[in-house]
Parts: structure tokens; sequence; C-alpha cells
């Protein structure tokens, strides 16, 4: 009673300390880093408040902005502010990198140190090239879960993994509700959250028709010849995709194998108001691995080696039906004996639609000449952007992924869910840009980060 006490309170501080950062913010951007720095360093210190503090802000900070977009003065301010949840583990990382070794190991320090550096350069060189919004998304979406996993391993290294989990719970239940209540009550729940002014900058829906009709634009699954169509809803997130990754990583993670039946609850509710196949995949191919591993005792080799023959048909079956996701992946491939033309070169988020960094355009294809960059594929873009050395960044996560199967050698279920949600998270790359998001394989890593000190005894860990 006296944990879940602390995690109100904490939490309600919390959330006043994130609407005076965002009112801010949204008022003066200059101020609100001011702000941002002063709260910063305030918390830090109490590392549950602080904690409390970053979870909302990295995870909920749509929702914040949308308290106050009505005071934000530009569409370039308002892109800004989708920044913090990148800037704010960046603080942290350089706090966690002046201390290194009271965190990590000195060969992780130095890895990690590299690929970082490796995706600044191409950043530089993609900024000059196509701009510095068109750059920072991508290096952001690239950063963004090696400073989650950096995050998790402060947390843990400075709380109980129990009231770090209660703290996520907590906040996932909040999300699952506010869902729900979005899907049954669209209009009502969308006034409270503010969400017509939000929606109103970002994509220009001017009343409640239109909103709603922005809700209820896709069909079910974004299948083209499946004419069913509910309200796709972001929640607390915003971003309708990025929701359904948040719900079914936390949903595995809290409620597999045990409790069942909140886990298919959770399921209905992605079906009615998300309806993503990226993230109905995730629970799918967790729940296969769990079996194949842990039910029937299959050895990994065998269990893994099931695992890629049904993506290799996933991705057969991509190619046969012309499906933007895997053409993305195979023309990110033509870049990669290259040596890449810079972040911000391609991918959905980026306005660059030309053929290399010299500004040659792209083949006019219509609808497809986007994905001629390796837009809605996570590895397609980063090949087209990084070309060949794109390999050391997919080698870093496979060796780290690597070690951390070996410091999980726990028969925690807990734990064995989430060495399979890592494994599937990243291979998910294949299919969507946002697999990497701080939503999906962020989330992972951190959840990584703040298991890793309750698995392992030595005071740095060393991935």
């Amino acid at each position: 009673m006296t944990l879940k006490k602390d995690i109100y309170s904490l939490g309600l501080i919390a959330f006043g300390l994130n609407l005076v950062l965002f009112l801010t913010l949204s008022i003066n951007l200059f101020l609100g880093f001011a702000v941002l720095l002063l709260i910063f360093f305030a918390i830090v210190g109490n590392s549950k408040l602080f904690f409390a503090f970053f979870i909302q802000a990295i995870f909920f900070q749509n929702t914040f902005i949308a308290f106050f977009s009505g005071v934000i003065g530009s569409n370039t301010e308002f892109k800004v502010l989708h920044g913090i949840n990148f800037l704010l583990p960046s603080l942290l990382a350089v706090f966690i990198f002046k201390n290194s070794s009271m965190f990590i190991s000195k060969s992780f320090y130095l890895r990690t140190i590299g690929v970082i550096l490796l995706l600044i350069i191409y950043f530089v060189f993609g900024m000059m090239n196509y701009g510095v919004m068109n750059s920072v998304v991508y290096l952001r979406l690239y950063v963004a879960p090696i400073l989650y996993l950096l995050a998790g391993i402060y947390f843990s290294n400075r709380l109980e993994l129990p009231f770090l989990n209660n703290n996520m719970k907590g906040l996932f239940i909040i999300c699952v509700i506010i869902t729900a209540l979005q899907f049954l009550f669209p209009l009502i729940v969308s006034f409270f959250l503010n969400d017509l002014s939000y929606f109103g900058i970002k994509v220009g829906v001017d009343n409640w028709e239109e909103l709603l009709a922005f809700y209820r634009k896709k069909r079910l699954f974004n299948i083209s010849w499946f004419d069913v169509k509910l309200a796709r809803i972001g929640s607390l997130i915003k971003s309708i995709i990025s929701l359904g990754y948040f719900l079914s990583i936390l949903g595995v993670y809290f409620f597999w194998p045990y409790k069942k039946g909140r886990l298919f609850l959770i399921f209905i509710l992605m079906v009615l108001s998300v309806n993503s196949k990226g993230a109905f995949l995730v629970i799918f191919f967790s729940m296969l691995l769990y079996f194949l591993m842990y039910r029937i005792n299959l050895s990994k080799n065998l269990a893994f080696m099931i695992y890629f023959i049904i993506n290799v048909l996933l991705v057969y079956l991509g190619i046969y039906s012309r499906n933007e996701h895997i053409v993305g992946f195979f023309s990110g491939i033509e870049y990669l004996p290259t040596i890449g033309n810079g972040l911000g070169f391609g991918g959905n988020l980026s306005s660059s639609l030309v053929s290399n960094y010299s500004g040659s355009p792209l083949p006019d294809l219509g609808y497809w000449t986007r994905f001629q960059n390796g837009s809605e594929s996570v590895f397609g873009v980063l090949f087209s952007s990084l070309g060949i050395m794109s390999l050391f960044y997919i080698y870093y996560f496979a060796d780290t992924i690597k070690k951390l199967f070996r410091l999980f050698d726990s028969s925690t279920v807990q734990v064995n869910i989430l060495k399979i949600l890592t494994i599937v998270l990243f291979v998910q790359g294949i299919y969507q840009e946002e697999a990497f998001s701080p939503y999906a394989f962020g989330l992972v890593m951190f959840l990584v980060g703040l298991n890793l000190k309750s698995v392992h005894e030595n005071k740095a860990i060393s991935v």
C-alpha cells in the first residue's frame, strides 16, 4: 500500500512539473529549455520523482503538447516540441557518460559513443543537403533506442525493479483507459485532450467533423479491399501506430502468459481503436516464440529458425503483393554498396525526393516515388542513409542483444518475455519505420535497461 501511495503522490507531482515545463515551452522555447534544465538538475537527485517525471515526459509528451497547443507560436515550434523525448534522454546520457564507470563497462561505453558519433556525422552531412528538420527526425529515430537503453540502465542502478515496473504499469493502465474511453466517446475525450487544436496544427483539421473524419479515414488494418472503418485514435500518444506498439509491448510484458484474459482485452481494444498490422505482429511473434522456447522447449536455434522462415514468407508475400514496406526495404538495400547519403535522405518524415546527395531528382513513379529511398522500413531508410556504414549500427545492436541474452540467463518469465520482445522489435524494423520509435524498440530497450540490475550483480553493466 505504501508503494502505491508513493507512486500516486510522485505521479501527481511529476504531472504538475510536466504541465509547467510544456506550458513554458509552448509560450517560449528558450524559456522552456531553461525550465527543463532547472527541473532536471533540481530533481535528478530524487530518483523516484525523477523517474516519474521522466516516463511521463518521454511517453506522453504529445498529450502535454496538445494541452497547450493553442499558445504555440508556429509550426516549427510545434515540431521542435516533439523532440523533448529525445532531448531529455540526451541530457541524461550526458550525465551517465560523465560518470560512466558507475553504470556501464568501458567497452560498452566506447561502442556506444562510436555509434552515436557515426550517426551525428551522417546527421551533419544530411542537414547540409536536406535541411535540419528532415535530418534531425532520423537522428532521433536511430539514436532513441540507444538513449532509452542507457536511461533504463541509469534508473535500474538507482531504484528497485518493483517500483520501476509499477510506475510503468500505472502509465500503461492510464493509457489503456483513455484509449477505451476515446474509442467509445471520441469527441468528448478529444475535447478534454484538446485534440482539435493539436491536430489542427499537425494535419490541418478545422472542426470536430473533420477531426472525426481524420480518425476514420483508414480502413480496418489499412487493407484496401476491407471496407470497414473504425475510429483509429491516438489516445495519450497521438500517433496511432505508436499507440499500437506501446499497448502491445507493455501488454505482452505485463500480462503474458499468466494473465491471458487481460492481454486478450488489450488485443480487442487494439482491433477496435488502433488496428495496426505491425502491433499485431509483435503480439503474434512474441506469443509464438514464447510457446516454442518455453512451452514445448524447442532449442533457441530451432525456434529462431522457425521465426526466420515465417519472416521470409512474409517478405516474399510482401514482394508478391508489392507491399510498400517491403518495397522500401529492398529499395534501401540497393544503397548498401555506397557510403550513404546522410540522414534525412529518405523516409516518411523527410520531404527529400532526390536519388543521391548531389540533388538529382528521383524518377517520378507517382505514389511509389518516395519508396525508392527506403521509406516505410527502418532498415530501408538506414541503408539508403548510411550505406555500408549502416552495418556498424546493425552490428552494435546485434552484439548488444547477444550479450543481453547472456546477462538475462534467468528463469523469470518477465525476463524471458523481454528477451523475445527485443528480438521481435529489432526485426520489426524491416516492416515499419515506427518500429524503432521511442514507443516501440525504444520502449523495449528502456525495459531492458530497467531489468538489467536485477539480473546482474556487478555495478557497471558489462554489456
